[in-house]
């Protein structure tokens, strides 16, 4: 720093030739001084003005240097103490220095040293202001992340949703409980999971979310462990992985339901381990994460079936969150609808001023097989459609089938929607292929050929969507 800052100095020394030679010094370099002839002088000053360093000799009659020290530590912890001792005293100097002070100088001293001493406190308070600015920053971002992403962020009044809600906040208190979060297809799991990161001591660290699904088996170890630059082909620079991204933070893994027996394996050994060694590197790095995991399957079901492991099954089955379907929480359809449609308005720029009583009777006699991502995206496609004012039934109409026209599905179990069309195919066609081709058709016809809701119809991903249609010769 080659630009001089102006700071104000307090000399406490009882000295008044030692206090006369600093305070000139100081002054021809543009800062300003205030001289105290003892200790309690000095502490009434910093009581009762605004001070930046404090430069005192340690030996001083009635309140001495360290009185000093402890009591400018004590009512202005920003100010940086500079103490002065005896040439012979350097048991005195590092006690200063485990007291808090800043620096120390033995007598005698430069006083161009003291001006160097000075300049190195002003770049540390520089440096202190800007992590404080940050650090506020950092707070800030934290607080808007929690109303974003926190509790205030599950929209809901339901007794199923206020029940969730309390289990978020029993689990969010713990620092490496793992969860399972237990939910169909467009129930909004990854909400619940940032909940849980938000409403814990981690909302400061990161969120990393990562789709099991997507994840081939032969990257598995490159993308949650990293790899090293030369590791392979393709590693042209160093990569962390989802578990060194992720330290200090949550990790979130969607559709845990969906991943390979051999990569539950190295997983699992992962979450024993809390250490990762990156692919091509023979050094392990210890990672501090929370694993949040979510899936739409029966994992007990999987792990009768032979698909999942059980040792991984037991070891992310510590705390369990089920989320509610929408169709067992009828009540908060207007609610939801009504926040989404604000939030839409906004967006879009338009005054839209709520639903028709048609509309809302309409919604609410809707099922919603895609549950809350369903409603959602209805709602956007409604705002989109209407002009100005209500959005009325007409808006809404396209792609809903009302409860009336499936037997009771509100009451019905998630697979109600398949085991309906299940029952609707005759005895020749009743092979798995010939089921699963049915239903494929059925659910794209119900969808308008849209592959995306036809997925949260039929309760899978769109991915498991395509890779069926193109074995039943559809793609």
């Amino acid at each position: 720093m080659n630009e001089q800052v102006s700071m104000t100095v307090l000399v406490v020394d009882d000295d008044a030739h030692i206090r006369s030679s600093i305070g000139k010094f100081l002054i021809a370099r543009g800062h300003t001084v205030i001289e105290a002839a003892n200790g309690e002088r000095g502490v009434e000053v910093v009581e009762s003005q605004a001070v930046d360093i404090v430069i005192t000799d340690v030996k001083m009659p009635g309140m001495d240097g360290f009185d000093v020290l402890r009591r400018v530590r004590s009512v202005a912890p920003e100010i940086e103490v500079i103490v002065i001792t005896g040439v012979k005293e350097s048991e005195n100097a590092f006690r200063a220095l485990r007291e808090g002070a800043f620096d120390f100088f033995s007598k005698p001293f430069k006083v161009e040293d003291l001006n160097a001493a000075i300049q190195r406190t002003v770049r540390y308070q520089a440096l202190r202001k800007e992590t404080d600015r940050m650090q506020a920053r950092l707070d800030l971002f934290v607080v808007q992340e929690r109303e974003r992403s926190g509790l205030n962020a599950i929209i809901g009044e339901s007794e199923a949703v206020v029940k969730m809600k309390a289990q978020i906040l029993q689990v969010a208190v713990t620092d490496n409980t793992t969860v399972l979060i237990v939910g169909e297809t467009g129930t909004g799991k990854e909400l619940i999971a940032r909940a849980v990161h938000c409403e814990s001591d981690r909302a400061s660290g990161p969120f990393v979310p990562v789709n099991c699904s997507a994840i081939p088996a032969n990257l598995f170890e490159s993308a949650f462990l990293g790899h090293t630059k030369g590791a392979f082909t393709d590693a042209k620079a160093d990569q962390k992985g989802h578990f060194e991204l992720a330290h200090e933070g949550t990790l979130f893994l969607d559709e845990i339901g969906d991943m390979p027996l051999e990569m539950q394996a190295r997983l699992l050994r992962t979450l024993e381990d809390r250490c990762i060694r990156p692919v091509g590197s023979s050094d392990e790095i210890p990672v501090n994460v929370r694993v949040v995991a979510a899936t739409n399957r029966s994992l007990t079901a999987a792990v009768e079936e032979g698909a999942f492991r059980e040792d991984l099954y037991y070891r992310l089955n510590v705390f369990t969150i089920q989320v509610p379907p929408l169709r067992e929480r009828p009540g908060d359809v207007l609610f939801l609808a009504r926040h989404f449609l604000a939030d839409y308005a906004r967006d879009l720029r338009k005054p839209l001023m709520g639903f028709s009583r048609e509309a809302e009777d309409l919604l609410q006699r809707q099922v919603f097989p895609g549950n809350v991502r369903m409603l959602k995206n209805t709602v956007e496609r409604a705002a989109i459609l209407c002009g100005d004012g209500e959005i009325d039934a007409e808006n809404l109409g396209f792609g809903l089938v009302e409860s009336s026209s499936i037997t009771e599905i509100s009451s019905m179990p998630a697979e109600s929607v398949v085991d309906q069309m299940v029952q609707s195919l005759s005895e020749e066609q009743m092979n798995w292929t010939a089921i699963e081709k049915a239903l494929i058709q059925e659910a794209l016809r119900r969808t308008g050929g849209n592959q995306a809701h036809a997925a949260e119809l039929l309760g899978i991903s769109r991915m498991v969507l395509r890779n069926r249609m193109k074995r039943c010769g559809l793609l």
